[in-house]
């Protein structure tokens, strides 16, 4: 299989993870995706459609999504007035998705505390049935907290850069 052939399929395959893992349009994971794994310092409105093979109505709206979930930026070099997109270096769309599981994260862990609580309180037995089980989820919560506050410190800190 030709290097071309192994990054269209790549392309594809990280399209898709991006899809779904985000929930972005299929152009959009796929743009990104492109952008992710290209040689150039960036690609411009017109390698993208060539690229992809989508109108230009399709290909600006899902460049201005990607530019507005901050995964991607853009730059102009002198006497050039196109604008060459790449991935963001930021990390502003990494650093996003770490604190929304991280709110998942805290949520879970409040209502699980109300649910302990009132188990505690109205039905002892089945409270002290569950407690183990509780006990290992909750200090599997606990420590994916402090897994992503960490994650999150060490974004924050190539961000500063």
């Amino acid at each position: 299989m030709s290097r071309e052939e192994v990054k269209k399929r790549l392309i594809e395959d990280l399209g898709v993870h991006f899809e779904n893992m985000y929930q972005i349009p299929p152009l959009a994971a796929r743009l990104y995706a492109s952008l992710v794994l290209t040689e150039q310092e960036g690609l411009t409105f017109e390698d993208c459609q060539h690229r992809r093979g989508a109108s230009k109505s399709s290909i600006s709206s899902a460049l201005n999504l990607l530019l507005k979930m901050e995964i991607i930026s853009y730059f102009t070099k002198p006497g050039d007035r196109k604008r060459y997109f790449k991935v963001s270096e930021s990390g502003t769309f990494f650093l996003n998705k770490l604190k929304e599981r991280l709110k998942l994260f805290q949520a879970e862990k409040e209502i699980i505390y109300k649910i302990n609580d009132y188990h505690e309180q109205y039905n002892p037995e089945k409270h002290k049935k569950n407690q183990p089980k509780t006990s290992v989820y909750l200090n599997f919560v606990t420590e994916s907290e402090k897994l992503l506050n960490q994650s999150i410190d060490k974004l924050k800190s190539f961000k500063e850069d």
